[in-house]
């Protein structure tokens, strides 16, 4: 199906929206217009920054000498973190038991060396010497890994922050470039492709992620890749590169390799199957050695799975007020209604696209912080959030959605969602943990922000 001028033209627009807040900055410049470089928020978002700076300026993953410079001046935790003592994201691995830094240190007793970098102490229940060892990091390090590369010319200059939250919004771009991509296998019709693609990239916690430096944004495109690669005759050595990729962020992500075979083994091309599994094999045994490597196991990672209640977890996921899809991406939602009819179409696709979705939904709702810990919406479903949208497509087909009721529900789904997500993405600042209707209330002017 050949591309329109026209569609290229709204894809140029979407990805101009896309990356938009990357020149919104929480510090207001002379006129208090907040126009600037984005700035990284906070918690795991400063951890994985000064992970990545970790391995860019020494080579190592070992954060204490990291953490001590930002306290001297450094901008390795992010501009706002400058001179100030942060959360070491580091753990240790003690009797098999789990230790984060913020239990192990006494924070009354910690002093300056002579050169005015911090020296801590442990709790008396710990032993001493740990103190003097490296720290590692709480969370998986494949996301310095793959920005490193790309990253490392920037390494001695103030602008390694900027860079990070750029790569995220040109790496939501080609997810959003990558979904347009896989939209053609299930319709010809343009309007639908957009609809979906705003529905999914500026309808959806996306748009904000797309400025944050999580490794959510970064797995949106190597998640949709794997399918578009793995739905080539020729494409399984390719496919099974990015899940590896996303194996190193999220190990999880090996679920994928099975239901990216299925083709070749279907057409019996064993060659291309096996090729599916090649760099997921080589990305898991580089997770055991660094496990061993940090925290003395393979069988240890940095975050161990810890089992929740599932009808919690959806519950949560789908309509509590922090966190809830219906008030984070409502238009995703409705989508879900397409994909019976979508499935029945292209049943080879439409059932490796929910073997996709459906396991990595279900283990997101199983762990016990299902909402991703302190920030915007569902965190830990913005990667699947493209592929349910989809269904999208084959919605508007269904003789329901040729009336005008149901239409003007989407639409207003469609609008909700952009004006929560708009809000969110250009005051990044004010929008962790917050119920979507009272962000729209401020900005609306009903609300003091």
């Amino acid at each position: 199906m050949a591309v329109s001028r026209s569609h290229r033209i709204f894809l140029a627009l979407l990805a101009l929206a896309l990356l938009a807040p990357q020149c919104v900055t929480e510090y207001p410049g002379p006129w208090r217009n907040h126009l600037g470089p984005a700035t990284v928020m906070g918690a795991d978002e400063e951890a994985y920054l000064i992970l990545l700076n970790s391995v860019l300026l020494d080579g190592d993953l070992d954060l204490k000498n990291n953490h001590a410079q930002v306290v001297v001046g450094s901008l390795q935790g992010g501009r706002k973190n400058v001179g100030r003592v942060m959360d070491h994201h580091s753990i240790w691995y003690i009797d098999g038991q789990r230790y984060v830094w913020r239990d192990m240190v006494d924070h009354s007793r910690w002093t300056r060396d002579a050169n005015g970098l911090p020296r801590y102490t442990f709790h008396p229940r710990f032993d001493p010497r740990l103190a003097l060892g490296p720290e590692y990091s709480a969370h998986p390090v494949g996301l310095a890994f793959l920005l490193a590369p790309v990253l490392w010319p920037l390494r001695h200059t103030p602008y390694v922050e900027l860079g990070a939250l750029l790569c995220a919004g040109l790496a939501t771009v080609c997810g959003m470039l990558l979904l347009d991509r896989l939209l053609r296998h299930y319709t010809t019709n343009e309007n639908a492709i957009r609809l979906t693609l705003v529905a999914a990239f500026l309808a959806t916690p996306l748009w904000y992620h797309g400025r944050s430096f999580f490794t959510e944004p970064f797995l949106v495109p190597l998640l949709l890749g794997a399918y578009v690669l793995g739905f080539r005759e020729r494409g399984g050595f390719w496919a099974g590169l990015c899940v590896a990729a996303g194996m190193l962020m999220k190990p999880q992500l090996a679920l994928l390799v099975p239901v990216l075979m299925v083709p070749a083994l279907l057409r019996r091309d064993w060659l291309q199957g096996a090729l599916v599994a090649v760099m997921p094999a080589m990305a898991t045994g580089l997770l055991l050695w660094l496990n061993q490597h940090m925290y003395g196991s393979p069988w240890r990672g940095p975050y161990p799975f810890m089992v929740g209640n599932l009808w919690e977890g959806l519950e949560g996921l789908l309509v509590s007020r922090p966190k809830g899809l219906v008030w984070f991406a409502p238009a995703v939602l409705v989508a879900l209604l397409g994909w019976p009819r979508l499935v029945r179409e292209r049943p080879l696709e439409g059932g490796m696209l929910l073997a996709g979705i459906l396991p990595s939904f279900l283990l997101v709702a199983l762990w016990n912080d299902w909402g991703g810990g302190w920030c915007y919406g569902p965190r830990l479903l913005v990667p699947l959030l493209p592929l349910m949208a989809i269904g999208l497509v084959k919605t508007l087909e269904l003789d329901l959605f040729q009336r005008f009721v149901p239409r003007w529900i989407l639409a207003n789904a469609l609008l909700f969602g952009m004006a929560v997500n708009a809000f969110a993405a250009f005051r990044y600042w004010q929008s962790w943990h917050r119920f979507p209707p009272h962000m729209l209330a401020e900005l609306m002017g009903a609300l003091k922000p």
